[in-house]
């Protein structure tokens, strides 16, 4: 069992470093700030040759992942799914309708509320965004094996549920 860091032990600080915690730290560090980086964003953006910001892909994508039934979704759960205001959400939104990648209507049920849903338009340029990701993974991944691709799967989905459920137990927004 890993020792922890605290006041009042008696052991020097480096001998209670946790080697595992240390190299997960450091390679969660490395992958964060590749993924982050703007030039993968632009690198994608223009092999899908679509031209969208990364808050565009994000609501794109949300749209596309949770609107199953192409009825739209709300304002108000776009924001809650992407962690934003929904200030940031409309408009983000009103952008990408000039664009002519998301459609507006009436909320059936609550007919001031707006439901935004994505066009032809939006959904193929989420879908090119989606397929320059899986072709650049295919690519950043040629050397791995599907096994091994399956547990990194199954091992990163278990770490991002568990992240979600630390912070939703935490009632971090």
């Amino acid at each position: 069992m890993a020792q922890r860091r605290g006041a009042g032990s008696s052991v020097p600080p480096e001998m209670l470093r946790d080697e595992p915690i240390e190299r997960l730290e450091s390679a969660l560090q490395a992958v964060m700030l590749v993924l982050k980086q703007e030039r993968l964003h632009e690198f994608l953006i223009d092999r899908a040759r679509a031209d969208l910001d990364r808050a565009g892909v994000a609501l794109l994508y949300v749209l596309y992942r949770d609107d199953t039934e192409q009825v739209g979704l709300r304002v108000c759960d776009l924001a809650e799914r992407l962690r934003v205001d929904a200030p940031t959400v409309s408009r983000k939104a009103r952008q990408l309708e000039r664009s002519g990648l998301l459609g507006r209507g009436a909320d059936d049920v609550d007919h001031r509320a707006v439901r935004l849903r994505l066009t032809e338009s939006g959904r193929a340029a989420i879908d090119a965004v989606l397929g320059a990701r899986h072709d650049w993974l295919t690519e950043v991944l040629a050397d791995w094996s599907p096994d091994e691709m399956a547990v990194f799967a199954g091992m990163l989905r278990g770490f991002a549920d568990g992240v979600t459920r630390h912070l939703e137990d935490h009632h971090v927004r």
